[in-house]
């Protein structure tokens, strides 16, 4: 018998179980590594969504409030360009347009922005928006709304400023206590779509032309199927659709 086989408190480890220490804690590590890597790889990508909190501007454009605050970006020469408008928290601007609505405006704010998609977070206080007085290359209304027809699709309902850009992730079981929040607060909800060929559409929700409800809100972060006719104003689209037509999955 060696003395390797006893245990004595204040003598060094035995030779043995050291080696047993060492191998037991680098497999674990490396099994620990290797479980992490996986997870992290099966979880839905955030998207390359941007928010340029630091980097506060004025932009021109035609304000409109209906169903949802929105600035036409350009002039009439221009291709239409529109960003959505909340404030800088989870909250909506619709209470707060007024007598700008429908007209040329000045919006100072910083922005939100995914591809396309476009939302500009207005500062607080109530110089965020003021009248154009330049009618030099004056902003241009919102172009008519397309009716492209009746569908029904599956997807999720989610708040569309962090889904822009604000939050990540921004949708999905991880995001619904902030995304009921959002669109609790007038965030514009969007509906978003990804079929089995990776064809993606995002689509701002109304119900007969106007803002949804909170009855929408039971649904947001669910796998949902809707039923709706698909409109489009510029590069924008939207579905509307009832709450009654909203259907899990």
């Amino acid at each position: 018998m060696s003395q390797d086989d006893f245990f004595i408190g204040w003598a060094d480890t035995p030779r043995t179980d050291r080696r047993f220490f060492l191998g037991a804690g680098l497999a674990l590590l490396g099994g620990t590594g290797a479980i992490a890597a996986a997870v992290a790889s099966a979880q839905n990508r955030p998207g390359p969504g941007t928010w340029a909190m630091g980097d506060v501007r004025e932009w021109r454009g035609f304000a409109s409030a209906a169903p949802y605050p929105i600035l036409r970006l350009g002039t009439a020469d221009d291709p239409p360009d529109f960003a959505l408008l909340g404030c800088q928290g989870k909250c909506g601007v619709s209470a707060r347009i007024g007598s700008h609505a429908g007209t040329p405006v000045i919006v100072k704010g910083s922005l939100i922005e995914r591809g396309p998609y476009k939302m500009i977070a207005v500062v607080d206080g109530m110089d965020w928006i003021r009248a154009d007085e330049d009618t030099t290359d004056a902003a241009a209304p919102l172009p008519d709304l397309e009716t492209l027809g009746e569908v029904t699709l599956r997807g999720e309902i989610l708040d569309s400023k962090c889904w822009f850009g604000a939050m990540s992730p921004n949708q999905g079981k991880v995001h619904k206590a902030c995304a009921s929040l959002c669109i609790r607060g007038g965030i514009p909800p969007a509906f978003y779509v990804q079929d089995r060929r990776d064809q993606k559409a995002l689509m701002i929700m109304t119900d007969s032309g106007l803002a949804h409800s909170r009855d929408l809100l039971e649904f947001v972060a669910d796998p949902v199927e809707i039923a709706g006719t698909l409109q489009r104003q510029g590069p924008l689209f939207l579905l509307d659709s009832p709450v009654s037509a909203i259907r899990r999955v």
